[in-house]
């Protein structure tokens, strides 16, 4: 399999398509740290700071998901016949849970890297050519990377499991919404006359992204060990469930 991971992170190295959406990305912050700075000469302008910069981040972590699936689209449907290196790798003999196993795990890497990468860039650029807050900021930033680092490894798996084997990135996309977005509410609704559901809603990914402000400051859903553990359980859980899901997925279905 090791050898196999190698093949798919050269792969994913020379995916066009995933590179131009990390310089995209990287785009962005240069732009946002430099309109801030410019501006931030100008007498009255409050927003040339470090909490301005990184409230983009913490504030809405709700866009790690739809995120981290845009990656998982362009590392999976990069090249034009994607199913043929599949269809060679199974007849040289190599299993197909090892192919599927080896593809998320290079995956993963990468989405960690990224995950890593764009707010370190920020914070480095925000460090340097703009006034720090020192309001708090720099633990709220670190506090929601490391509770949102399951959720995202959630949603990458799902959207590994779905995209890989339906081989569309569109159909994909539509049980994806279903399973992260709409069932937690049906799971609530439900749960006014059936209690369970209420509590199986609480374990969902998307019940665990919402934000609340006071004047202490921000508090995230994870400010406590309990319900970061929950976090971690919930999203590391369910990525082995659709990991599990996606092998067997795999296993049974027909490659043309």
């Amino acid at each position: 399999m090791f050898n196999y991971m190698k093949s798919e992170w050269y792969r994913q190295r020379n995916n066009r398509g995933l590179q131009n959406t990390i310089l995209v990305c990287l785009g962005l912050i240069i732009l946002m740290v430099a309109v801030l700075a410019f501006f931030g000469r100008r007498p009255g302008f409050a927003y040339a700071n470090t909490y301005f910069a990184f409230n983009g981040i913490f504030t809405s972590m709700s866009g790690i998901f739809p995120l981290t699936l845009v990656f998982a689209g362009f590392m999976e449907n990069n090249s034009r016949n994607r199913q043929s290196p599949l269809k060679n790798s199974v007849a040289f003999g190599i299993p197909r849970s090892s192919i599927y196993l080896g593809k998320f795990l290079v995956q993963l890497l990468i989405c960690t890297l990224v995950y890593l990468i764009l707010p370190a860039v920020l914070v480095c650029l925000s460090w340097l050519f703009l006034e720090h807050s020192n309001e708090g900021e720099w633990y709220y930033l670190a506090h929601a990377l490391i509770g949102g680092y399951p959720l995202c490894v959630f949603m990458l798996s799902i959207g590994f499991c779905f995209i890989f084997n339906i081989g569309n990135s569109i159909s994909g996309i539509l049980p994806i919404l279903f399973i992260v977005y709409i069932l937690p509410y049906l799971f609530r609704f439900l749960g006014m006359k059936y209690p369970i559901f209420s509590e199986a809603a609480e374990w969902c990914p998307a019940s665990m992204i919402g934000l609340s402000f006071d004047n202490a400051g921000i508090h995230f859903y994870w400010d406590t060990p309990i319900r970061m553990l929950r976090c971690y359980l919930s999203g590391l859980g369910g990525a082995l469930i659709f990991l599990c899901a996606g092998i067997f997925w795999l296993k049974k279905r027909e490659i043309r």
